[in-house]
């Protein structure tokens, strides 16, 4: 067996069609992203890579790219009031029903706006952004894409752009898989989490798809528990 999974392309619940999963399985799947979030170091890698990017402005605006439940966007404005950073988030999302989810987790925020809309065409201006995020959200799709996501983040922002997705592992897909039997009984969850991996990224596949969309002065990270992290602004 490969050290390094083969990249599987099957779909995952959040990828099927609305009517296959109840809004409350939907809602209890996000929560466990949410719990994933936050406990596995997305969010620490988030702050991480943004404060190298915003260089001491007290001011920034922020894309959040299928945005999910909306968690980042709030992690994101709490740092930003607890660091005394005007923090302005908005979230988007294509899925009507996960956004009927994020105004709820996000009431309270009036520093975040959510909108339904399509990564493959963002409804904004070139530059309208600080900094545009993306976050285990690249894996759902193919590489073409992929690539236009990324060459739309590019487009729409103005010191660039932060990806954050997952490594494909076998021992990631091992631990996933068992996390997912031992906290949750949700059957997305259950079903969605180690496949997410299968469908995830080597180092070298993420950077090269950042090229292919246009990106300069490309990095990519590796952070605990798996996660990469690829930022780069246009050229």
């Amino acid at each position: 067996m490969s050290f390094i999974p083969r990249k599987r392309t099957a779909l995952e619940f959040l990828d099927l069609p609305p009517e296959v999963c109840t809004q409350e399985e939907l809602a209890g799947s996000l929560a466990d992203l949410r719990m994933v979030n936050r406990y596995l170091g997305d969010t620490r890698a988030l702050f991480k890579h943004l404060s190298r990017k915003i260089d001491g402005r007290r001011q920034i605006s922020v894309l959040d790219v299928a945005t999910g439940s909306a968690d980042l966007p709030v992690a994101l404005v709490e740092w930003g009031r607890k660091n005394g950073i005007d923090m302005q988030v908005t979230g988007l999302d294509l899925n009507s029903r996960v956004l009927e989810i994020a105004r709820e987790y996000a009431s309270g925020y009036p520093e975040i706006k959510l909108l339904v809309a399509d990564a493959l065409q963002l409804p904004f201006r070139d530059h309208s952004f600080d900094i545009v995020l993306c976050s285990k959200t690249l894996h759902h799709l193919k590489e073409p894409e992929a690539v236009t996501v990324m060459r739309e983040m590019l487009r729409v922002a103005r010191r660039g752009f932060i990806v954050m997705d997952l490594r494909r592992s076998w021992i990631a897909y091992s631990l996933i898989y068992l996390l997912t039997r031992i906290f949750t009984s949700n059957r997305m969850t259950r079903y969605d989490g180690p496949l997410s991996v299968l469908k995830a990224f080597t180092d070298d596949e993420l950077r090269e798809w950042a090229v292919k969309a246009g990106a300069a002065s490309v990095e990519v990270h590796r952070e605990p528990f798996w996660l990469l992290v690829v930022s780069g602004k246009s050229l």
